[in-house]
């Protein structure tokens, strides 16, 4: 089974080193979005108005499979 790995850059970048193990791209892919949906649910409020937000996912090889990026900006009302 084929290994991907899930990067992080917030404010720093989190290197994902272990990898996890998928069937294959679609399920990696499919994996970042929950994943990416997980951690921006954790971060709440903090999540406004904060640096972009990026998930990556590479192969074994160092390709990357797919990229995920998220940023808010919370208007005050006119």
């Amino acid at each position: 089974m084929p290994r991907y790995f899930f990067h992080v850059r917030d404010s720093a970048e989190i290197i994902d080193r272990d990898g996890v193990d998928c069937a294959g791209i679609e399920e990696a892919r499919a994996m970042a979005v929950k994943a990416a949906a997980d951690a921006l649910r954790d971060l709440g409020g903090k999540f406004w108005n904060a640096s972009e937000w990026r998930m990556w996912v590479t192969d074994e090889s160092g390709a990357t499979v797919c990229s995920l990026s998220f940023s808010a900006d919370r208007l005050e009302a006119a």
